[in-house]
C-alpha cells in the first residue's frame, strides 16, 4: 500500500508540477494574439476623436490623428503577421476601425470647410444641408470596405482606392495649411481647393468613386527587397521622397496623387503589354 501511496503522490504532483508550468506560457501566448486587436482599437478610439476634432473646427488636430490612425493601422497588420494573430474578429475590427478613421474622419474634415464655405451662400437652406453633402464619402467608404472583404482578389494589391490613401489626401489639407510653409503652388492650391464648393463637391465625388472603381492599385506591402517584385513601390517611395525633398511638408498634398496617377500608368502599361486576341 506503501508504494501504491507513493506512486499516486508522484503523479499527483507531476500533474501539478506539468499544469502550473505550462499554464502561464498558455495565458500569455493568448494574451499575445490580442495584441494586434488592441492597436486596431487604438486605431478607432483615435479615429473617434478625429471625428469630433474635426466637426469642432480643430481639422489640424484630426488630420494629426488620422496620420497616427495610419501607423497603427500598419503596426496591427504587422503585429498579427508576427503574433500569429490574425483572426475573424480582428478583420471585422480592422474595418469598423478604418470606416471611422478613414471614412468618416475624413468626411468630418471636409463637413468642417464646407461649413465654413457655405457661409458666403444666400439660401439658407443650402448653408444648412450642403455641409453634409461631405458624408457621402464615408458611404462610399464603407461601401468600399465590405467589398474589400468579400473580394478574394485584393489579397496581394488593391482594387479601388484603399481607405486610408483616401484620407490620406483630405487629412493632408488641413495639415498643409497649418504647418507647411504658407507660399508656394500647393500651398496655394489647397487653399483654393478648400474655400471653394465646386472644388470640394467635385473632389467628394471623384474620390469617393475611386474608392469602388475597377482601377488595380498596387500595395505597399513589401515581402523581400527584390528590385523585379518591387520596382513600382520603390519607384513611388523615390518619388514621395524627392518630392519632399522638394517642396517640404506641402508635399504631403500629393503623396495621394502620386499613388494614384503610379497606379494609373501601371494600369495601362499592362493593358499595353498584354497579347491581342
Amino acid at each position: 500500500m506503501h508504494f501504491f501511496h507513493i506512486c499516486h503522490y508522484l503523479r499527483i504532483n507531476f500533474f501539478r508540477l506539468t499544469v502550473m508550468n505550462l499554464l502561464p506560457q498558455i495565458h500569455l501566448s493568448a494574451c499575445m494574439k490580442h495584441i494586434p486587436n488592441i492597436v486596431t482599437l487604438m486605431n478607432l478610439f483615435l479615429g473617434s476623436i478625429a471625428v469630433v476634432l474635426a466637426i469642432k473646427g480643430q481639422p489640424q488636430v484630426a488630420a494629426i490623428m488620422i496620420g497616427i490612425c495610419a501607423v497603427l493601422d500598419i503596426a496591427d497588420g504587422t503585429l498579427a503577421r508576427l503574433l500569429s494573430g490574425r483572426s475573424e474578429l480582428g478583420v471585422q475590427l480592422d474595418s469598423l476601425a478604418d470606416l471611422i478613421s478613414f471614412g468618416l474622419g475624413p468626411s468630418a474634415i471636409m463637413y468642417h470647410y464646407l461649413s465654413i464655405a457655405s457661409q458666403d451662400l444666400n439660401q439658407s437652406l443650402l448653408i444648412a444641408l450642403l455641409p453634409y453633402s461631405a458624408f457621402i464619402m464615408s458611404v462610399f467608404a464603407g461601401l468600399r470596405l465590405a467589398i474589400f472583404n468579400l473580394d478574394t482578389r485584393q489579397l496581394q494589391s488593391f482594387i479601388g482606392l484603399p481607405t486610408p490613401a483616401n484620407a490620406g489626401f483630405f487629412a493632408s489639407l488641413p495639415f498643409v495649411l497649418a504647418f507647411a510653409s504658407q507660399q508656394g503652388v500647393i500651398y496655394n492650391a489647397v487653399l483654393y481647393f478648400t474655400g471653394s464648393i465646386p472644388a470640394m463637391l467635385i473632389g467628394l465625388v471623384i474620390f469617393s468613386g475611386l474608392m469602388v472603381s475597377p482601377l488595380p492599385m498596387f500595395s505597399l506591402k513589401i515581402k523581400n527587397l527584390s528590385w523585379k517584385q518591387n520596382k513600382v513601390r520603390y519607384i513611388f517611395l523615390a518619388l514621395v521622397a524627392g518630392t519632399l525633398a522638394i517642396a517640404g511638408l506641402q508635399a504631403i498634398a500629393l503623396i495621394t496623387l502620386l499613388y494614384l496617377v503610379i497606379s494609373l500608368i501601371q494600369f495601362l502599361l499592362q493593358l499595353k503589354n498584354q497579347p491581342s486576341h
